[in-house]
């Protein structure tokens, strides 16, 4: 008769998975990420509302899209951090 593997995912060669703990504090960070990226999302929003009425700065535009770039690089990683935990 063979020995069966100790685990189900040792026969596959993967490491076992981590503590369900570990996964609830991964979905943590990732949202508060998110909702940080949303948060800046807003405020870029904004600025470019604010950039539309007043057409005399056009270098609004730019300062705009600061929050939208960062709030998407914030956005991706948490996402990448999650789905790799």
């Amino acid at each position: 008769m063979t020995e069966l593997p100790s685990s189900p995912d040792s026969s596959r060669g993967r490491a076992p998975r981590a503590p369900a703990g570990a996964d609830a504090k991964a979905r943590e960070r990732a949202v508060a990420g998110m909702f940080t990226s949303s948060v800046l999302a807003v405020i870029g929003t904004l600025i470019f509302a604010w950039a539309l009425r007043a057409t005399d700065y056009p270098w609004l535009f730019a300062v705009g899209a600061l929050p939208w770039i960062v709030g998407i690089v914030l956005f991706a990683l948490a996402m990448w951090r999650y789905a790799r935990s």
